[in-house]
């Protein structure tokens, strides 16, 4: 299994690093590509065979996550909210989490950027 992992994982990410090379596209862009074809790839079952024999080869590959986001989606079109739900908990926690952290670092900034400049001004 750990052999079949590493020769998917280092396969895919040999491709997406040489389409990437020669297209000069920059890489947001070929892992946005990465997350289509793995959108495309997953109502006809082609991803699920590759993960059955590639395992966590192909799960960390950014093609899971087009996987990922059409199981939801078919999920949802099938009449089960549940999975599209929790995906949208898990963004609005984690956009509370970042406000959050965001006026947290900006209170301390403001405090360090007050003294800094009050010891400078002396």
């Amino acid at each position: 299994m750990y052999l079949t992992a590493f020769l998917l994982g280092g396969i895919l990410c040999a491709l997406f690093q040489i389409f990437g090379m020669f297209t000069k596209l920059d890489p947001p862009r070929v892992l946005i590509l990465g997350v289509a074809i793995g959108g495309l790839l997953t109502p006809f079952g082609m991803l699920a065979q590759l993960g059955q024999w590639g395992g966590a080869g192909l799960t960390v590959m950014c093609m899971a996550a087009g996987s990922a986001v059409t199981g939801t989606t078919m999920a949802l079109l099938g009449g089960n909210p549940v999975p599209i739900l929790m995906i949208l908990g898990l963004f609005v926690t984690l956009t509370l989490i970042g406000i959050v952290a965001g006026l947290i670092r900006a209170a301390v900034t403001k405090d360090t950027v007050v003294n800094n400049v009050q010891s400078a001004n002396k």
